[in-house]
C-alpha cells in the first residue's frame, strides 16, 4: 500500500466511485441484452441449421453467452464494491480533512506527507501558561505539532488502506475466469460436481467440497452458484460467496424486466382489461397522453426497481454491530427467489460463544427481511459479540393486513412446507456450530414453524417460543416433539395483552397446543419495559424482541446460557 499525500487526498472525489458503479450497472444491463440475443440465436436456429457444423457453432455461441453472463455478474459485483468504497473512502477523506483543518486552524504548516510543523510563534497566552518562559512555550508547540502529525498521518494511512482494500475488492469482482480452462482437473473432480447432491447426505457433500482445491471451489461458485449457495452441507464460506453471485444474477433478472421495450410493457398493462373496447381506448390514450404513459411505465417498473434496490443492499457492506465506524460484508447463507428462501448470519461466528436462529412470523417476505435482520443485529450488539444470530426464511410466510392477515396465519401449510427445510438446516447448523450451544427462536407464526420442525426432528440445544401462534402443527403435548437432542431445553414467553393469546391453543386450532401450557416448557417472565412500565399490551407482540426490555434480556440470557439472569414465571 502506498500512503497518499495530502494534495492527492484533497483532489479525490469519492462520489466518482458511485458514478462509476452506476455506469457499470448500466453496462451490465446492455451486455445482458447481447447475451440474450446470442442465446436466442442458439436456441432459435435448431430447426433450420442442423448438422455437425451447426452443433459446433451452437456450442461456441453457448460458451460465448455464458462468458458474457459472467462478465455481467462481475460488473454488478464490482459496482457493489465501488459503492462501498465510495462510503469508506469518503469517510476516510473526511477524517483527513478534519485533521488538516485542525492543524491549519492552529497556524501550523503542513507538508504533503502529513508532517505538521509547530506554529512559528507561541501566543502570548501560551507563554503565560508556560510560566513566562518562551522556550517552554515553543517546546509545547513542538509536542502539539507531533500530536497533530500522528493524527493526520494516521488518517492518511487509513484512507490509503481503504483505497487499497477497495482496489482489491473490485479486482476480485472482475476476476471472471474464461469459460474454458487449460488447467488439468483432478480425475476425481471431472464432470458436474453437483449432479449427485440431491441423493447425498450433508456430511458427504461437506466432505466433497472440503476436498476440492481452491480453484475448484471457485469454479463451483461460478458455474453452480444456486446449488452451492443453497445446499445444506456446503461450507458456509462457499455458500456466502455463491450467494453474492446469486444476488448479482437476481439484479440482472430485474434489469431484464426493466429493459423490456416500452410498447411491450404498455401492452401488458392494457391486457389486464377484459373489455376489448376499454382496452382499445386505453391503448389510444396511452399513446396520446405522455403523462399517463409515463405514469403507467413507472408503475410497471416500480416492483423491479424496489427489488433491485433491496438486492443491492444485500451486496453492500453494513456497519459492524460492535463498531459503527467499521463496515463488514453481509453473510448470506441462502438466497433463492423461486423458493422464497433467505438466510443470513449476523455476527462473527469465530468469536461468538453462542449461536441463535430466528424464525420470524406473519408478513415476513423474501423481498424485504430488513426488520428481522435488524433484530438479529441488535442481539449481536447487545451481547457484545458473544452471540451470532441467523435470520431464517425457509420459504413463504403468510401475509396480509388485519383480517386478511389473520386468515392467512390460520393456514398451517406454510409451517408444514418450511419445517422440513428447517430440520435439514439445523443439521447443517449443528455441524458448523460444533460445541457451541444453538438456540432457536420461533416468533409468532414462526413459533408454529419451529414447533412443527421439532415434531419432524429438529436439532437444538434450546428453543424459545416467542409470542408463538402455537406449539406446532399436530403438537398437543411434549411427546409430539422429536428433537434429536434429548437434552433440549424449551422456553416460552407471551406478554400480557398480546392478541396472539386469543388464538394460542384453541380447540382444533391449526397450530397445535399453547406452548405456554405444555408441561416441561419453562415460561419466561416478560417483566418491564425500558421505561419501567409493565411489558403489556398489543405492541408487545414484537416489542419483546425489539425493545431492550426485561423480556429481551431474558431471551438473550437463554441464548447465552446465563442461567443466573433468566427470569421465569
Amino acid at each position: 500500500m502506498t500512503t497518499p499525500s495530502v494534495p492527492q487526498v484533497l483532489a479525490w472525489r469519492p462520489e466518482a466511485l458511485t458514478e462509476l458503479a452506476t455506469e457499470w450497472d448500466n453496462a451490465a444491463g446492455r451486455l445482458q441484452v447481447q447475451a440474450d440475443t446470442v442465446d436466442d440465436v442458439v436456441n432459435g436456429g435448431t430447426s433450420v441449421f442442423t448438422g455437425s457444423a451447426a452443433d459446433v457453432a451452437r456450442k461456441k455461441l453457448g460458451s460465448t453467452a455464458r462468458g458474457l453472463r459472467r462478465v455481467c455478474r462481475g460488473l454488478i459485483l464490482a459496482a457493489a464494491e465501488a459503492r462501498d468504497a465510495a462510503v469508506v473512502i469518503g469517510r476516510g477523506r473526511d477524517r483527513v480533512l478534519a485533521a488538516l483543518a485542525e492543524a491549519r486552524s492552529e497556524g501550523c504548516p503542513v507538508a504533503d506527507d502529513g508532517t505538521v510543523g509547530p506554529s512559528p510563534e507561541p501566543s502570548a497566552l501560551l507563554v503565560i501558561c508556560s510560566g513566562g518562559a518562551e522556550p517552554a512555550a515553543r517546546q509545547m508547540l513542538d509536542v502539539r505539532a507531533a500530536e497533530l502529525t500522528r493524527e493526520l498521518q494516521a488518517a492518511l494511512n487509513g484512507v490509503g488502506t481503504a483505497d487499497a482494500d477497495a482496489a482489491r475488492a473490485i479486482d476480485a469482482a472482475f476476476g471472471v475466469r474464461p469459460t474454458t480452462s487449460t488447467a488439468v482437473r483432478p480425475a476425481a473432480l471431472t464432470g458436474d460436481p453437483v449432479t449427485d447432491w440431491p441423493h447425498m447426505g450433508q456430511d458427504s457433500i461437506a466432505a466433497q467440497v472440503a476436498a476440492m482445491p481452491q480453484t475448484e471451489r471457485q469454479r463451483l461458485v461460478e458455474e453452480h452458484p444456486r446449488e452451492a449457495g443453497n445446499t445444506d452441507g456446503v461450507p458456509w464460506d462457499t455458500r456466502i460467496a455463491a450467494n453474492r453471485v446469486n444476488i448479482a444474477a437476481a439484479i440482472l433478472d430485474e434489469r431484464r424486466r426493466l429493459d423490456v421495450p416500452d410498447e411491450v410493457k404498455l401492452r401488458a398493462a392494457v391486457a389486464t382489461l377484459t373489455d376489448p373496447g376499454d382496452a382499445e381506448r386505453l391503448w389510444a390514450t396511452l399513446h396520446a397522453d405522455p403523462a399517463l404513459r409515463s405514469a403507467t411505465l413507472a408503475a410497471t417498473d416500480r416492483d423491479a426497481r424496489h427489488r433491485i434496490e433491496y438486492y443491492e443492499s444485500l451486496l453492500a457492506d453494513v456497519p459492524d454491530p460492535l463498531d459503527r465506524n467499521r463496515r463488514v460484508p453481509r453473510q448470506i447463507l441462502a438466497f433463492d427467489p423461486e423458493r422464497h428462501s433467505f438466510i443470513e448470519l449476523s455476527g462473527d461466528l469465530d468469536q461468538a460463544h453462542a449461536l441463535a436462529v430466528l424464525v420470524p412470523g406473519l408478513n415476513t417476505t423474501f423481498d424485504d427481511a430488513t426488520d428481522d435482520v435488524a433484530t438479529a443485529r441488535r442481539f449481536v450488539a447487545g451481547s457484545g459479540g458473544d452471540v451470532a444470530m441467523i435470520t431464517y426464511l425457509g420459504g413463504p410466510f403468510p401475509t396480509g393486513r388485519l383480517a386478511a392477515g389473520i386468515a392467512a396465519a390460520a393456514d398451517p401449510r406454510y409451517a408444514l412446507q418450511m419445517a422440513p427445510r428447517l430440520v435439514a438446516f439445523s443439521e447443517d447448523v449443528e455441524r458448523r456450530a460444533g460445541a457451541m450451544p444453538v438456540t432457536y427462536l420461533g416468533h409468532s407464526y414462526g413459533g408454529s414453524v419451529l414447533g412443527t420442525a421439532e415434531r419432524f426432528g429438529l436439532t437444538a440445544d434450546r428453543v424459545v417460543y416467542v409470542e408463538a401462534a402455537g406449539a406446532g402443527v399436530g403438537v398437543q403435548n411434549s411427546s409430539d416433539w422429536h428433537n434429536r437432542n434429548p437434552a433440549v431445553l424449551r422456553f416460552s414467553i407471551t406478554a400480557p395483552g398480546d392478541p396472539i393469546g386469543l388464538v394460542q391453543g384453541v380447540p382444533f386450532g391449526p397450530h397445535g397446543a399453547d406452548p405456554d401450557r405444555i408441561p416441561g416448557v419453562i415460561r419466561l417472565a416478560s417483566g418491564r419495559r425500558l421505561t419501567g412500565a409493565p411489558m403489556a399490551g398489543p405492541s408487545t407482540h414484537s416489542d419483546v424482541l425489539n425493545e431492550p426490555s426485561d423480556a429481551w434480556h431474558n431471551i438473550l440470557a437463554v441464548i447465552t446460557g446465563d442461567r443466573e439472569h433468566i427470569r421465569t414465571k
